[in-house]
């Protein structure tokens, strides 16, 4: 069934302005492997994981200040990494015969206790892909990856939470599966190129609304050298795709925008200085990062011009969680939002509370505000996805009562985050449960 967002139309603004600007830094303690590092996933803005090529994978509860080791598994090549709640989660392997020293077959690994386990999927009907480059916990049951760079492309899918799954290939259709993104259970897009050899590869991009079993090309560039990297919708009508190129003659450089929930897609610049272009991820329609090889570039305005953040060397993934954005290159980079310019976050939002929890059709809240200014509401996915950014202009100091209306979502949980002007944010949980 297809995600409806029936709410209140002033709950549809996006693009607040309560932040201006936004700050980048290395995690300090954050793995590396000498080179570029694949995947990281936060199921929250502290509890996270991250996977690279060396067949390891790691787990910080502190929102990246620390990370501990959890998985050492030389011969495996980890390249996504997906989580359904703090214990049941799934690793992709892109699998052997692309690149040197992988000598592990199996492409999809699970945990049920936080990732101090991990056992290979062996339920997995259909024909055995080749290797895994993404993977999306859609809803509690539903759950898709894809792969692989270098080609040949399958789809993998449960509708079960994973207990067990099905395979397909779509290797007639797109050579070569890099990213996939899903918008309900049954209407997704997979990103890849047109060939295995990059030489004569353009990029596309497919589009189902039947789980996969037919799919439409939406996007095609003209230009070979050329395939989409990584891919991220920050509203349900806007989207951005990296064109990852290796052209030798050209230093002109794009990024795939569309404005229309992915049914079309336009080329728009992104640098003239021969970069490859890999991770994005936007905190709204128009903010956003794109991750290269030299440096993470910034844009405010919807990708019109992009400024180097001078932070963050191939930035292979980069995902948005409640205002934060954490990318993963050859380090792990975090971004977290500037306070303005004329105060100091030195409080944080008090007596957050919201009722009834589980949530059927609507939501009341409570908050504290310690002194006035703007409030951002934000409903976030599992995904990082923000579904609703209510900006509330000039609240003055003291309590304040609020009330979302739900609509129609799958069930599952989603954060519920308060923003205001130099006030550290307040968040908590909220499960919807749909009435039968």
């Amino acid at each position: 069934m297809q995600r409806k967002f029936l709410f209140i139309a002033i709950f549809l603004i996006v693009n607040s302005g309560v932040f201006a600007q936004y700050n980048w830094q290395t995690l300090s303690q954050s793995p590396q492997n000498g080179q570029k590092q694949d995947d990281v996933f936060f199921l929250t803005p502290n509890l996270g994981w991250s996977v690279n090529g060396s067949g390891r994978i790691y787990k910080t509860t502190n929102g990246g200040q620390n990370w501990s080791k959890i998985l050492d598994k030389p011969g495996t090549y980890f390249r996504c990494i997906g989580f359904q709640d703090s214990l049941h989660g799934f690793a992709g392997n892109i699998g052997m015969d692309y690149f040197p020293n992988v000598t592990d077959a199996t492409p999809l690994y699970r945990t049920n206790d936080g990732g101090q386990n991990w056992e290979p999927v062996t339920t997995i009907n259909g024909p055995a892909p080749k290797g895994l480059c993404a993977i999306q916990v859609v809803s509690p049951q539903v759950i898709v990856a894809g792969g692989r760079v270098g080609g040949p492309a399958f789809l993998v899918r449960s509708t079960v939470g994973g207990a067990t799954w099905s395979s397909q290939s779509i290797d007639s259709q797109i050579a070569m599966l890099t990213d996939l993104y899903f918008t309900s259970p049954d209407t997704g897009f997979v990103f890849g190129g047109t060939d295995p050899n990059v030489q004569l590869s353009k990029a596309v991009i497919l589009r189902t609304v039947d789980g996969g079993q037919n799919w439409n090309t939406v996007y095609q560039s003209t230009r070979p050298f050329e395939l989409i990297w990584k891919a991220h919708f920050p509203t349900a009508t806007t989207a951005y795709a990296t064109l990852l190129s290796y052209a030798p003659n050209t230093l002109e450089r794009f990024v795939a925008k569309s404005t229309d929930g992915g049914l079309s897609w336009t080329d728009i610049p992104l640098v003239n200085n021969g970069s490859k272009a890999f991770g994005v991820g936007f905190i709204n329609e128009n903010t956003g990062w794109v991750g290269c090889d030299n440096s993470i570039y910034e844009t405010t305005n919807g990708g019109q011009s992009w400024t180097p953040k001078n932070v963050g060397q191939y930035v292979n993934k980069i995902r948005v969680l409640s205002g934060l954005a954490y990318g993963i290159g050859v380090r792990i980079y975090k971004m977290t939002p500037a306070a303005s310019a004329d105060t100091e976050p030195n409080s944080q939002i008090g007596r957050l509370q919201a009722w009834p929890n589980p949530v059927h059709d609507s939501v009341n809240f409570t908050y504290n505000l310690e002194r006035s200014g703007n409030v951002a509401i934000q409903l976030i996915d599992n995904q990082g996805k923000t579904l609703i950014n209510k900006v509330l202009s000039n609240q003055n100091a003291g309590e304040h009562t609020e009330r979302l209306a739900s609509g129609v979502l799958p069930n599952g949980s989603y954060i519920l985050r308060i923003s205001a002007e130099g006030q550290l944010p307040e968040q908590t949980t909220l499960m919807i449960q749909n009435k039968p």
